[in-house]
């Protein structure tokens, strides 16, 4: 490939890479319910719920993102639930489809009932008619009354819905927002709102979570999500804090909060990490009443135990912190030396090492706070969500993966010596090419009489009498000739 080929199949390639989404599109759905339960949120002037669902969309949803706005409540033969209220690239037009929105009847006759409320139909025809059975985002909207059939048993009904978050293998990540907005209607009157987060699907978990930690949503939902599924990951997280007896080494956390940094000096490399450090309770809104606390640390091939002391942990609150003792052997087999070929590429600059560390909490008891108890029962009286917030029982151990990244520092000193020492050589190749081409004359006597012979570096040559004929030989390295061979009956030497 010419040179004007591999430009341009550069700029091909940079084009390509600046075209693409900086994130997988997804779709997602939001859900809002209408039925008769809902009536406070439509007929409040005060109401917030419609300009709620519309910045949670806008929040959550990317431009390339396929959004289903749909309105549910529960499915007879003259009411259609859930029904597609549209579908677009993006959320910017959800206000404007949400404004007409009103409360669904059980049949379009004047005076029908309002209509009753099926969580589990909503979720279920989304997944099987929107999503056609492909990964995807289920936001749902609701006052948390799950009555269909008019069932006034909103609670065991709800149970039902809870079982089905935490039990179903393909719902794969479930957050749930509990929001206090207290609305007046005609009939009702409600305290709470619950915004419910499904992923349907590994593919939808991974992008749920992306979400979750954008600042947008975050400006949108402030409190931070209750978590019904999963419940056994990412439960703490090392906050180091400072390194004792490493006075060249440095830790930190990375810009995401997550990483353990470590910037060590290549030069004074201690492989022991002594660190003084807190672990974080992000279980929230559990309490971790106990648990055993065990770390290994992961590079490449290699993996080593890590001490935390103390070795367990109780009644940690959610977002508090406990501090702790950490020490581990970093695997100075993974350090390049400075002088391997990866450590002087580098130039003088950082190495990085990506390591992990895997926390795991074992024996594990989960509570919920009765603070915690008391907010859900204000904002949603009789609602059992706190009983079934708790995890079931075969959730007693968890892990935690913490990124470590080794940044090693390393001297200029090696990059400087092997240079020279290029340099050097090149420098004397130059001079010996030199003098390896280089003639010089000298005076030898040539039986008895002076002549001048002029011979080059690792040469030899014939001299000769007056009459042509062969006297001897002489032979030179690079400094004087020496006499290699004389003829008999005559004389040769430098004079």
């Amino acid at each position: 490939m010419n040179s004007t080929r591999l430009l341009a199949a550069m700029a091909l390639l940079l084009a390509a890479l600046l075209a693409a989404p900086a994130h997988a599109a997804i779709q997602q759905a939001f859900l809002v319910q209408n039925s008769g339960w809902m009536e406070p949120f439509y007929l409040d002037p005060a109401s917030q719920l419609k300009p709620l669902v519309a910045a949670v969309a806008q929040a959550a949803a990317e431009s390339d993102d396929t959004v289903h706005l749909l309105a549910f409540s529960q499915g007879t033969v003259g009411n259609v639930s859930p029904r597609v209220l549209g579908t677009s690239r993006g959320a910017a037009n959800v206000a404007q489809l949400l404004a007409p929105l009103t409360l669904a009847r059980k049949t379009t006759a004047p005076g029908a009932a309002l209509a009753d409320t099926d969580f589990q139909e909503a979720v279920t025809k989304t997944i099987t008619g929107s999503f056609k059975a492909a990964p995807g985002i289920v936001w749902i909207f609701t006052n948390n009354k799950n009555s269909p059939g008019n069932d006034p048993a909103t609670a065991a009904r709800n149970r039902d819905f809870y079982r089905l978050l935490h039990l179903e293998p393909s719902i794969t990540k479930t957050v749930v927002f509990p929001l206090k907005m207290p609305v007046q209607g005609k009939l009702y009157a409600a305290k709470g709102l619950m915004v419910y987060a499904l992923a349907y699907g590994q593919p939808a978990a991974d992008a749920l979570t992306r979400i979750l930690a954008n600042d947008r949503l975050q400006k949108v939902l402030t409190r931070p999500p209750l978590r019904l599924k999963p419940v056994d990951q990412d439960a703490l997280r090392i906050v180091p804090e400072r390194l004792l007896d490493a006075p060249n080494m440095r830790a930190s956390l990375g810009s995401d909060g997550r990483t353990l940094v470590l910037d060590v000096d290549a030069a004074a490399l201690a492989p022991t990490v002594h660190l003084k450090a807190s672990l974080q309770n992000l279980f929230y809104p559990y309490v971790i009443a106990r648990a055993d606390v065990d770390a290994t640390l992961s590079a490449g091939k290699h993996s080593v135990p890590v001490q935390v002391a103390p070795a367990a942990i109780a009644n940690l609150a959610p977002g508090a912190r406990q501090a702790v003792d950490v020490q581990f052997r970093l695997p100075v087999e993974q350090v390049p030396s400075p002088w391997s070929s990866q450590a002087i590429a580098a130039m003088g600059k950082q190495v990085l090492l990506p390591m992990r560390v895997t926390l795991g909490l074992e024996r594990q008891k989960l509570t919920l706070p009765d603070s915690f108890n008391a907010d859900m029962q204000a904002l949603f009286p009789g609602d059992p969500i706190s009983e079934v917030l708790l995890p079931p029982e075969s959730v007693n151990s968890s892990r935690a993966e913490v990124p470590l990244l080794v940044r090693v520092q390393y001297p200029l000193l090696p990059v400087l010596v092997i240079m020279g020492s290029v340099l050097a050589l090149l420098g004397g190749g130059a001079a010996f090419a030199v003098l390896a081409t280089r003639s010089k004359r000298y005076a030898v006597q040539v039986d008895g009489a002076l002549r001048h012979v002029v011979i080059k570096p690792y040469q030899t040559t014939e001299v000769r009498d007056l009459d042509g004929n062969v006297v001897g030989t002489l032979r030179r390295g690079l400094g004087k000739p020496v006499v290699a061979r004389v003829a008999e009956g005559h004389s040769l030497r430098l004079a």
